[in-house]
């Protein structure tokens, strides 16, 4: 079926919006110049960027584009919609910068879409700081001198009080303004596109702020098939992923954290901050602040390596760290391979570093190295640029095992281990093989592809109780992936699940939906006894599909959304290779899998995970020297214009 046939009757607003800060100029494009397979979201910007940014740049150049983007569910009823995308090259990213992706909850995307754009191309650079003010159709830069400086909170409190209430902000804080390789781009109070540095990516460019407003709505084909699919799947229901996880927890208030969702994810608590105001919870790995028997540290010991327990602070202190490193623009993160480093170095006796004084269990202390960071002052002006890099500026200068230790931490091209079995989640075969292979090919950590089968609750389930989860994944499986071994704990035959994850999570950011409720491969259990008892546990999979045909007309398969989705993931791919990205670079992550998992003490050697990458380049269609896509493949997802230069990479690669 030819999808340009068919009549689009709503989900998007028509208009893009273009900035060039170097000249001041905006203009619009009509976003119909990339449907349909430029959904929105995600696959809307692998097609603008592989188109517009230049290939070898820094991500400070002024050349570099910021995109951010909504989906054509956006600004509906769709429950969990109102994500919002963004993407540009990553200065975090080691050992170069590469095209990476980021989506934060909120209500940002939703106002844009109501403002007339559907989304925003930014690039060039400002001579001084601006701040970008869309409002009912209209875009103008304004000078930001006096936000220049402020913290997210207080910036975002004065736009507020100068264009209303029900105005959105996306901003920086500090450390987006000082360049720090971490600084996220921050929302609401605790909203943020956190991992890949994107907010020092703003700072370069002296862009402070956007603002959004406006009361134009979202144009709806189908206004009753939406409210039927809304009313079907319920309010305050626990999302699949955690509704065993927190059975008996779900009349407990919790944060909503994007417009439009209906469910309880129960990943967050309020909190009080120590000046008494009330403050999003946070959970993150081990250092999670629940509830006072829910705190608890982080260990890690196996193959020679070492992570030493971090300590949690008590909970007031917790909430107010939480809400300073999102008022500073930092990805809280940091602290998950920060501070137990520091640790390991205060046990091998090493109480400062070039000067500075460490004392990474002292709350105090923790909240001045926090200060330090966001300004590059002190101790942290040598951890501004993470702690990847600073391991190749203290080698030689520090034990070899705390410098392993770091780079261990931030095994994955600079981002922090997670969802990897090892250092922070309980992940038994086979879903740390799975996650292993969205390490080796994603641009960035993979966490949130992981959430998206349902895999947090699945490996929880197989740790409960294995011989009765194995007979039901096989089920599952069976229905889902055609193949009742896809879940079974062995190494063979997971790179189709592994694809399937991105694809289908490629198709989450692009409508967008949330990855903790979507794809509902098992629908929600709400206690171990419905689990133990239930002969089905698969849950709705095409819920996507009819949310996108109620809203926009458009009637898609699985398979032609998918389609999309491939198309998107490859072009992400070439702009890899554009950056060096190859097999070589892949195959440095196997010692990190030598390490046995935390869970079930699994591991594989670098042989075995030599042979994972083969069955996953190969299912991918790509070659197996690189790992890039091959000219037959890139011809069946309609992208043969890339061959040339594709080919052209690959004789400059193969060059001694």
């Amino acid at each position: 079926m030819d999808n340009r046939s068919q009549t689009i009757t709503g989900g998007w607003v028509g208009k893009i919006l273009e900035v060039d800060l170097s000249t001041g100029q905006i203009r619009t494009r009509p976003t119909s110049r990339y449907l349909p397979q430029g959904l929105g979201g995600r696959t809307l910007a692998a097609h603008i960027a592989w188109e517009e940014i230049p290939p070898g740049i820094d991500p400070f150049d002024p050349s570099n584009r910021i995109i951010v983007a909504t989906g054509p569910l956006t600004g509906t009823l769709s429950p969990t919609s109102g994500r919002t995308f963004m993407s540009t090259l990553s200065p975090r990213i080691y050992p170069r910068p590469w095209y990476t992706h980021s989506t934060l909850g909120g209500w940002f995307g939703p106002a844009l879409k109501y403002a007339g754009f559907d989304a925003i191309i930014i690039h060039g650079k400002a001579a001084e700081p601006v701040y970008l003010h869309i409002r009912e159709g209209q875009a103008e830069l304004r000078p930001a001198g006096e936000l220049w400086g402020m913290d997210t909170r207080q910036a975002q409190l004065w736009l507020k009080q100068q264009f209303g209430s029900r105005t959105q902000v996306l901003v920086i804080g500090p450390a987006g303004e000082r360049l720090v390789r971490f600084a996220t781009v921050q929302h609401a109070e605790e909203n943020a596109a956190g991992h890949s540095g994107f907010g020092a990516v703003w700072g370069s460019k002296n862009l402070k702020a956007i603002t959004a407003y406006g009361t134009a709505g979202v144009p709806v084909a189908d206004p009753q098939a939406l409210w039927e699919e809304v009313r079907r799947l319920g309010t305050y229901r626990p999302s699949p992923n955690h509704s065993i996880l927190y059975a008996g927890q779900l009349e407990r208030k919790k944060p909503v954290c994007s417009q439009s969702c209906t469910f309880n994810c129960v990943v967050a608590n309020f909190g009080q901050a120590e000046d008494g105001r009330t403050v999003p919870g946070l959970c993150v790995g081990g250092l999670a602040w629940i509830s006072e028997t829910e705190m608890k540290g982080t260990r890690y010991q196996g193959g020679g390596m070492e992570v030493p327990e971090s300590q949690n602070f008590e909970l007031r202190k917790e909430a107010t760290l939480a809400d300073r490193c999102n008022a500073l623009g930092l990805d809280v993160w940091f602290r998950l391979v920060m501070q137990p480093w520091l640790i390991a170095c205060q046990q091998h006796g090493i109480h400062a570093l070039r000067g500075h004084p460490i004392d990474p269990n002292n709350p105090a202390w923790f909240e001045g190295f926090m200060h330090g960071l966001a300004y590059r002052q002190g101790l942290g002006a040598l951890f501004a640029d993470d702690l990847r890099r600073l391991m190749d500026e203290l080698e030689g200068e520090l034990p070899d095992d705390l410098i392993a230790l770091g780079r261990e931490l931030e095994f994955g091209f600079g981002f922090p281990a997670h969802r990897e079995g090892r250092f922070w989640d309980e992940e038994p075969l086979p879903f740390w093989v799975i996650s292993a292979m969205m390490h080796a090919s994603e641009s960035r950590d993979p966490t949130i592809g992981t959430h998206s089968a349902s895999l947090l609750l699945a490996d929880f389930l197989l740790l409960a109780d294995r011989d009765l989860a194995l007979r039901k994944f096989r089920t599952l499986s069976e229905k889902v992936w055609n193949d009742p071994e896809a879940l079974e704990p062995t190494f063979e035959n997971k790179a189709p699940l592994a694809i399937w994850n991105q694809d289908q999570h490629i198709v989450i950011d692009s409508l967008p939906l949330c990855d903790f409720a979507f794809p509902q491969v098992m629908r929600p259990i709400g206690s171990l006894e419905e689990w133990q008892q239930a002969e089905d546990i698969s849950g709705d999979l095409d819920y996507d599909l009819r949310l996108l045909k109620a809203v926009t007309g458009l009637v898609l398969s699985r398979q032609e959304l998918t389609h999309y989705a491939r198309r998107a993931f490859t072009l992400e791919r070439l702009m890899l290779a554009r950056a060096g990205r190859a097999r070589p670079m892949e195959e440095g992550l196997a010692p990190h899998f030598k390490l046995p998992c935390r869970a079930d003490g699994t591991l594989i050697e670098p042989e075995g995970f030599s042979h994972l990458l083969d069955e996953y380049y190969i299912a991918r269609g790509w070659d197996l020297e690189l790992g890039w896509p091959k000219p037959e493949t890139l011809q069946e997802l309609g992208l043969a214009e890339a061959i040339p230069e594709l080919e052209r990479l690959r004789e400059k690669e193969r060059k001694p």
